[in-house]
């Protein structure tokens, strides 16, 4: 069996929770558009957290708002409007056995739901460090042997102070923070506000240091929203495109998972992502900053 799961921090979390219930043979990580591409030769052997619902697929776990279930879908799995996919998985199987992961669960919820204390944001610590540490620059096989190996420490013990003691995490959580400076000068070198947006363009960034989403907002308060579009992925010619709502200003209502999901992306209604072509990323950036300025403009 086979369990594919986001590659945040909610995804690897949801990995351990399943595979403590479940027999699991194998983790694979993938982003949402993977999914909805319909590259993925799913079965009925297989398990999908924290991703969009494909038919094909034996189990299905997620909150997203933009891959709520249609009424009359029948499925295995459940879809929850939680503040994070672990939790709908918790609430789904009562058992037990995944009562200690509890203290983890809650700030798992915080972390996927946005409620991160700008003081986090400026100097990640707990379990906010960890889930800073998931991706880096690294190529994609050595980050999924990392994620498998932070699913095994949660199993053995959800404790996060043990968990940093980890060699392996340690080191990584040591090069986030030397990064996050990199990050931080980074952003102000190549995000400029539009109207109330801050609009981040990193595509031609190189040696990109991995950063967290919530930065953007302490360096410029008075953006509703940020924008930001990462490299060029050169093997496939695409660019991920991410869009949130500033946690700690003004509150928008403006609907970011539904933006993203008309361009084969989703999310929450404060935050959401997608993987556009690379030629096609300007003018769908451009359409998306016009849409939330006029949105803002008319719901000030």
């Amino acid at each position: 069996m086979i369990l594919y799961t986001h590659t945040d921090l909610d995804g690897v979390f949801s990995a351990a929770l399943i595979s403590i219930v479940e027999q699991v043979d194998e983790f694979r990580f993938v982003d949402p558009g993977t999914v909805q591409s319909g590259r993925i030769p799913f079965t009925k052997n297989d398990i999908i957290a924290d991703l969009p619902f494909d038919r094909r697929c034996g189990m299905w776990f997620d909150h997203h708002e933009s891959s709520r279930p249609r009424e009359g879908l029948k499925f295995e799995g459940a879809w929850g409007a939680a503040p994070s996919c672990a939790r709908v998985i918790y609430g789904h199987y009562e058992n037990p056995y995944l009562e200690k992961f509890a203290k983890g669960l809650g700030e798992v919820d915080n972390i996927d739901s946005g409620k991160v204390p700008i003081g986090q944001a400026e100097s990640p610590s707990g379990w906010f460090l960890l889930s800073n540490t998931l991706e880096t620059e690294a190529p994609k096989k050595e980050d999924d042997g990392y994620r498998r190996h932070v699913i095994n420490l949660i199993q053995k013990n959800p404790e996060i102070e043990t968990i940093l003691e980890d060699e392996w995490v340690a080191e990584r959580s040591a090069n986030v923070k030397q990064e996050l400076e990199t990050f931080r000068r980074m952003l102000l070198e190549n995000t400029k506000m539009v109207g109330r947006v801050a609009f981040s363009d990193l595509r031609l960034a190189k040696g990109f240091p991995r950063g967290n989403n919530y930065l953007v907002y302490s360096l410029f308060p008075g953006a509703v929203t940020s924008v930001r579009l990462m490299p060029v992925d050169e093997e496939d010619g695409t660019v991920k495109l991410s869009v949130g709502h500033n946690v700690y200003g003004k509150k928008s209502e403006f609907d970011v998972g539904a933006a993203m999901k008309k361009i084969g992306g989703g999310g929450h209604r404060p935050v959401g992502g997608a993987t556009v072509k690379a030629e096609e990323t300007e003018e769908i950036a451009k359409r998306l900053i016009d849409e939330l300025n006029r949105w803002e403009g008319a719901h000030p």
